[in-house]
């Protein structure tokens, strides 16, 4: 018996998670070369597109959220 494919759905939440963990230690530095290498030969460029902008829109409301927080 041969192992079932994945679903498309749950391969494309997997690479982009996959992804999103990638952009997340680039963002900070903590990417070692090899890693790096890796990822670019095994990610998709669709799931790095989501991972990023996924990481902004994180970013960009934390500093929102901080930046009120602050000035209240």
């Amino acid at each position: 018996m041969e192992p079932k494919a994945p679903k498309p759905a749950a391969s494309f939440r997997r690479g982009t998670l996959r992804a999103l963990g990638a952009v997340a230690t680039a963002m900070l530095g903590l990417r070692r070369r090899q890693d790096r290498e890796r990822d670019f030969a095994a990610l998709k460029l669709q799931h790095v597109v989501v991972a990023g902008v996924i990481v902004a829109v994180v970013i960009v409301t934390l500093l929102i959220v901080l930046v009120n927080r602050i000035a209240a």
